[in-house]
């Protein structure tokens, strides 16, 4: 998962309403400090990895509130869940081309 990913799905949350601010989720999804996610807003943060660690704790938050959501928003989240594994697959392809083309 790349920080443009990041960015857009903390977005996306706080327009649902289950965030309230970028320093709201970096704090209370990412479990990290109030300005981790303006660090994706800096110069080539967007396309900077996110960190295995950070991702799976969304992950666990994502599950956690999909289990309290009413039906509309818990298929919404389950959605974003299946957005982050898609993106992860991505990120790993993309990573390993780079790799390759170094190698050559």
């Amino acid at each position: 998962m790349y920080g443009f990913q990041l960015l857009r799905l903390c977005d996306e949350m706080t327009s649902l309403g289950l965030v309230l601010s970028r320093e709201h989720f970096s704090r209370s999804w990412c479990g990290r400090g109030h300005s981790y996610m303006h660090d994706y807003t800096r110069h080539d943060g967007a396309t900077a990895r996110v960190s295995p660690k950070t991702v799976e704790r969304i992950r666990i938050r994502l599950a956690e509130a999909s289990a309290l959501l009413p039906e509309g928003l818990r298929d919404r989240v389950r959605a974003y869940d299946e957005a982050i594994v898609r993106d992860l697959r991505i990120a790993d392809l993309l990573g390993r081309r780079s790799t390759e083309a170094r190698c050559s």
